[in-house]
């Protein structure tokens, strides 16, 4: 690649909003970065994230007994943590790149030799000893969204297309819409320090403004609401022509 495309892509590199499969984002997250890899557009790419912070769950006799983050800022040392289950003490291991392994258990648990586990959904059981420890997502701000940071041309375009739980970038006008970065380092600010964020019930004909998201200052009308997953659909004028747009509760204020 010459040198005067990579400056222009390096100085084009913004944020983005990748709707995905709502519970599966992290699984996204991954099948599109394979796929980055695999067609060879890495350089188009900084980083891909998942608003949502990374917990391990460590339970006992079926009952949780810790959540702690996955990663720690500044932490680079490993964190072990003994857990009493049903005959005696299984010692975690988790390890500052976030991998979680089985330290000691007791005599007989095989889990000791399984390998560290260190993505979402993941999980180590130690079944004798009746204790386990997952890898859970937690305090998701926008369930249903990853972000990405890169150069969206038309190769990565067809790659994020078909890539399996993640449906499309957010469009408007048929064009590719960009997140300002101060507005995505705030979404990652929040979920760091795991603020619960405030749930607010509206009405359909409802006038609301958004507040967050790449819609932000548009104002419109609550055409439906969906409780069961703290979202509404609100429909607003987009170069003069109505489009519903679904948002989080938190992404909308009333007028």
């Amino acid at each position: 690649m010459a040198t005067e495309e990579k400056q222009e892509q390096e100085h084009k590199k913004e944020w983005y909003a990748l709707q995905v499969e709502a519970g599966k984002e992290f699984i996204a997250r991954e099948n599109l970065l394979q796929l980055i890899e695999q067609e060879g557009l890495q350089d188009l790419v900084d980083e891909i994230i998942v608003p949502a912070e990374e917990k391990v769950v460590i339970k006992a006799l079926g009952k949780e007994k810790y959540r702690l983050p996955l990663r720690v800022p500044g932490k680079d040392t490993d964190r072990e943590i003994d857990v009493l289950g049903k005959l005696g003490i299984t010692t975690f291991v988790i390890t500052p790149d976030g991998k979680v392994f089985v330290k000691e258990s007791v005599e007989g648990d095989t889990c000791v030799d399984v390998p560290p586990i260190s993505k979402a959904g993941q999980k180590i059981q130690c079944k004798k000893n009746k204790t386990e420890a997952k890898i859970v997502l937690d305090n998701r701000v926008f369930p249903g969204y990853i972000f990405l940071k890169g150069y969206i041309n038309d190769k990565l375009l067809r790659v994020i297309e078909r890539t399996p739980h993640v449906y499309k970038p957010i469009i408007v006008g048929g064009k590719v819409v960009s997140i300002p970065e101060e507005q995505v380092m705030a979404i990652l600010e929040k979920v760091r320090k795991g603020v619960k964020l405030k749930k607010i019930p509206f009405q359909k004909g409802e006038q609301v403004r958004i507040i967050e998201g790449p819609f932000m200052g548009f104002t419109g009308t609550v055409e439906e609401v969906i409780p069961e997953r703290e979202k509404v659909v609100v429909m607003v004028s987009i170069f003069g022509r109505p489009t519903p747009v679904e948002l989080d509760y938190t992404q909308v204020e009333k007028l």
